[in-house]
Order: C-alpha cells, then structure tokens, then sequence
C-alpha cells in the first residue's frame, strides 16, 4: 500500500517514536487478589528501571479495575525484548492473565508538566 505524498510529508514531521503496547486478556482472575500486589512491585520497578511507558487496568462501568483487562506500554528494542520483561510480570507468570504484544508507533499527541516549587504541587494533563 503506498501513502499519499502529503501524508508522508506530514508523517516526516511526527515523532515516530517506536513503542511495545501489551494487552493483558483475563485468564484466570481467580488469583488476581493475591497477585496483585506483587504485581504492582513488579510494574513499579519496570518504571524505576525505564522500561515502562505508561500501564494501567480497563474499567467497565462500575466494574473492578482489571476484571477486562489492562494495557502496559514499553520502551523496548524488540517483541522478544518485551516477553522478557513480561515473564517477570507475577500476573502473566501466575496465569491470571495472557498476553498480546503489539508494536506501535507512537505520532501524535501532548504531555503538559507544571512544577511548583514553593507548594511541592504538580499539574499532569
């Protein structure tokens, strides 16, 4: 498939930073208690480390966070790269989820950061 001119132009200009998106399908939720906090540890120190992007669970209205699922985004080199990682997930080690990585690129969007000193407050949009 070949893209259009200008969206190659537009492309050019983007930030084409390349990422691993992690979708974590319920297996079997019956240890998801128990294994939760491990798994925090575990997310917490890939963030430490720089290899987690961003993570969180898929909410359904008035759902249990996690019961659909969740999604991680890694920093990585390669797919392999990210099972590696992912086999120290308690969650996807214990079998309470599966999991389907995906690479994507990530193009557009925004991050606005405001520190203040004085207060020790901060604002995430």
């Amino acid at each position: 498939m070949s893209l259009p001119v200008d969206a190659q132009a537009m492309m050019a200009r983007m930030l084409g930073k390349p990422l691993f998106v992690a979708l974590r399908v319920p297996a079997d939720l019956s240890r998801f208690t128990e294994v939760l906090t491990p798994h925090l540890q575990w997310a917490a120190q890939c963030e430490q480390r720089g290899e987690l992007f961003a993570s969180g669970p898929f909410v359904g209205e008035g759902g249990t966070p996690g019961a659909l699922g969740g999604m991680s985004i890694f920093r990585a080199a390669s797919e392999s790269e990210v099972r590696e990682i992912l086999a120290g997930d308690p969650f996807i080690r214990e079998g309470v989820y599966t999991v389907e990585i995906k690479k994507w690129v990530l193009m557009e969007g925004g991050v606005t950061v405001s520190l203040r000193f004085s207060d020790q407050s901060y604002l995430l949009r």
